[in-house]
């Protein structure tokens, strides 16, 4: 009976402490550093963009069957945007500390849920798009590997400019 007692002690013990976040100093700076890509590439400022890349970073983006590019590739294709779209933008943010896929504990990456929102230089389509983004870092704290998650053919075909009319034909002949 001395025993019940000892063990409800130590279990209120245990429970006293405080949680530990999971939040480490080192997510914290890399977290910095994802939402300094992220703002570079709104501004289509690409050397900052690049800078914050490892130079043998693997680039992932959306569309179906693309494959991994450079750093380098990825800031051509990211600029790309900047050709289709104005006012590149994001209107909600989620970030979130990534986690080791085996121990499932916090490794310094970052995971973010982001709402990108611009206009379409060919038919004026005002894009909202969700996505999900993830950042993973080598010991320097520079993005190692970088990709994203979207409707990318959906995105595509609501910015694309529409086929004329058989009417619009017609006057053009």
């Amino acid at each position: 009976m001395r025993t019940l007692p000892f063990f409800a002690l130590a279990l209120l013990a245990s429970c006293s402490q405080a949680p530990t976040s999971g939040v480490s100093d080192n997510y914290k700076a890399n977290l910095a550093t994802a939402k300094a890509a992220t703002q570079a590439h709104i501004d289509a400022d690409y050397d900052t963009w690049m800078s914050l890349h490892t130079e043998d970073a693997e680039i992932w983006d959306a569309p179906y069957g693309s494959t991994k590019m450079t750093a380098a590739e990825g800031a051509k294709a990211f600029a790309g945007h900047h050709e289709a779209f104005e006012g590149i933008a994001t209107t909600r943010e989620v970030w979130l500390p990534g986690v080791d896929t085996l121990s499932l504990a916090a490794d310094g990456s970052v995971r973010a849920y982001l709402t990108w929102t611009a206009t379409s230089k060919a038919n004026g389509h005002v894009a909202n798009l969700r996505a999900y983004h993830y950042w993973n870092f080598d010991e320097a704290g520079k993005i190692n590997q970088e990709g994203g998650f979207y409707d990318a053919g959906g995105l595509e075909a609501a910015c694309t400019p529409a086929a004329p009319s058989a009417e619009d034909a017609e006057v053009a002949e």
